[in-house]
């Protein structure tokens, strides 16, 4: 197995997972791993590639395509493992979206994903309420507002003004990678 931190590119993992028929999408990985690494117990790698590789279409993946989509995956973990909130920007996945409102709801659900993704990356390591420094707590109902107001504009009827809701996404996109840093450097004191 390929345990190299250096990561290609968001690209190759996405045709990897494409090859297995994965569900995930970039975001809920991103999401995921940013979360197991917060989390006080690192979440062993088969309690998150069981939740990317689906057993019934991963029996249809070739051994290559099967390999090929867990070093990527391993690239992606070791690569999101040296990041250091306290000092480096938040990585999110490489993604071009369309200026357009199905574009823009996309990129919101991708974004809503994301947050949903490192909860349940927080959830794998054990994360428990009494683990949360003050900071993170309240960075962690700032990611829950994010997400209730991503909910509703993805559900929302009403074609989006383009411009104001791109400058809303990158707005909130700014707001969600500050709170992700501010839990995963508030979570240090409880590593196990």
């Amino acid at each position: 197995m390929n345990t190299s931190t250096n990561y290609s590119d968001d690209n190759a993992l996405r045709e990897a997972l494409e090859a297995i028929q994965s569900d995930r999408t970039l975001h809920e990985i991103y999401g995921l791993f940013y979360g197991c690494m917060a989390a006080p117990n690192i979440a062993e790698p088969e309690q998150y590639l069981a939740m990317i590789f689906d057993d019934e279409h991963a029996a249809t993946a070739s051994a290559a395509e099967s390999v090929s989509a867990r070093d990527n995956l391993m690239s992606l973990w070791h690569f999101i493992n040296r990041w250091k909130p306290e000092e480096e920007p938040f990585y999110f996945p490489d993604m071009e979206y369309p200026s357009t409102d199905q574009g823009l709801r996309q990129r919101m659900a991708d974004d809503l994903s994301l947050i949903n993704y490192f909860i349940t990356g927080l959830n794998l390591g054990g994360t428990d309420e009494n683990d949360f420094d003050e900071d993170a707590i309240d960075a962690m109902h700032a990611l829950t507002e994010a997400a209730t107001l991503l909910q509703k504009q993805i559900e929302s009827k009403k074609a989006a003004d383009l411009t104001t809701t791109i400058e809303l996404i990158d707005d909130l996109e700014d707001f969600m990678a500050d709170s992700i840093a501010r839990v995963s450097i508030g979570l240090k004191s409880a590593k196990r």
